[in-house]
């Protein structure tokens, strides 16, 4: 359930954005949410009847009680973040046939969002849920048993409602409750995967009536799970361990048969700055990146100690001693300054050893990835056996 604001309702200037003919259909869409504002003593006016008395309406959205329906508060939270000129332009033209209007009245972007809500909720939904793909940062790298290129998988409506149940399984046993929806986002040589979850419950204070009291709440969360089908790759963006491994083994086998497609095998080195030094930064084979250079490394030298080297280019830096720096201890984690052809300032990209690596934007991963591989610092080499990897590839 998402989280409801109530400072986002304490005045007139979002609702007054939506059409009043399109907010008393929202507001009269559900009994639940019509005997809702009975009991709290505001009828929606209907057509011709008058004005809609914002002021009062407003003074209930901003003093919630715990009678509130879950239709309203989703209703409310999915069309106030929809309500973007950007997100509108998206929604119209994928579903543009479902926005209405009075002859010569161009819609709002807040009408577009709640016009799609009262007659395709999935569909809102699902928009929203891209929003979350530009977000994660850091993902954890799982090779596939093909392990060469190949098509982009299709998840049928079917075996996603089977995933969710399955996945629903998992997440109630950890007490982080049902409800995961799976949605799916094709993008260049990709096929993205958002999974959206609960957390586990959280209580915190509340004043109800001018006393103390407390809320009761499941947060919700956003992962994402990337297949990478010219590596055949999983790249995971999870927050436990136990999460990790339920996508790798859930999506090798809703998309390949086998939970096992997908082993532990890929992994990241940073051993090609100590054996090549500036070499392991050559992307003259990459098209896209213009230059990358070290600007950062933690080495650990054991009994707690973990020494930081920092400089805008740390190998012009350190000079003859950087090989040296290098090889004095576990090298645990490496920053790059990344320049990409189509962009004026250079980006950041960081690896940790073994097996994690992250980056500003998500749209530059498949151009790092390439030069990752390329240099060695993306090692794959699956752990899975070979009877294994063939039945995998074989129940495809």
């Amino acid at each position: 359930m998402p989280t409801f604001s109530p400072h986002r309702f304490t005045n007139s200037a979002f609702l007054k954005k939506i059409a009043p003919a399109n907010l008393i259909s929202f507001l009269t869409s559900t009994e639940a949410i019509k005997t809702y504002f009975a009991n709290r003593g505001f009828v929606p006016p209907t057509e011709g009847a008058g004005g809609i008395d914002y002021d009062a309406l407003i003074g209930i959205l901003a003093d919630p009680d715990t009678g509130m329906p879950k239709e309203l508060v989703d209703g409310l939270y999915f069309v106030h973040e929809m309500s973007t000129p950007e997100i509108m332009e998206e929604l119209m033209e994928e579903a543009g046939v479902l926005v209405t209007c009075e002859p010569g009245v161009d819609p709002t972007p807040a009408d577009v969002a709640i016009q799609i809500w009262l007659k395709d909720r999935d569909l809102l939904e699902r928009k929203h849920s891209e929003q979350f793909l530009i977000r994660p940062k850091s993902f954890v790298y799982y090779q596939g048993a093909q392990d060469e290129p190949r098509e982009a998988p299709v998840l049928s409506d079917f075996a996603r409602a089977d995933m969710e149940g399955e996945m629903d399984e998992w997440f109630e046993r950890k007490r982080r409750g049902k409800g995961t929806r799976v949605f799916v986002h094709r993008r260049d040589g990709e096929v993205w995967f958002l999974v959206r979850h609960g957390e586990p419950i959280r209580r915190e204070g509340a004043l109800e009536d001018g006393k103390s009291s407390s809320v009761y709440y499941r947060p919700e969360k956003f992962d994402v799970v990337i297949y990478n089908c010219e590596l055949d790759g999983l790249a995971v963006n999870a927050g436990t361990k136990g999460q990790k491994k339920l996508y790798k083994e859930t999506f090798g086998k809703y998309l390949f048969g086998h939970e096992k497609y997908f082993g532990d095998g890929g992994r990241y080195s940073l051993d090609p700055l100590r054996t090549r030094g500036e070499e392991a930064l050559d992307c003259s084979t990459v098209p896209g990146i213009e230059w990358i250079r070290l600007k950062e490394v933690e080495i650990f030298h054991g009994s707690g100690l973990t020494v930081v080297y920092k400089a805008t280019d740390l190998f012009q830096k350190l000079g003859a001693r950087a090989m040296q720096v290098l090889a004095s201890g576990f090298l645990r984690k490496a920053s790059f300054t990344v320049r990409f052809t189509d962009a004026a300032t250079p980006r950041s990209v960081n690896i940790w050893q073994p097996s994690r690596a992250s980056y500003l934007r998500d749209a530059d991963r498949l151009l790092v990835e390439a030069w990752m591989r390329e240099q060695g610092f993306l090692i794959i080499a699956a752990e899975i056996t070979d009877e294994e990897a063939a039945a995998a590839v074989v129940g495809v």
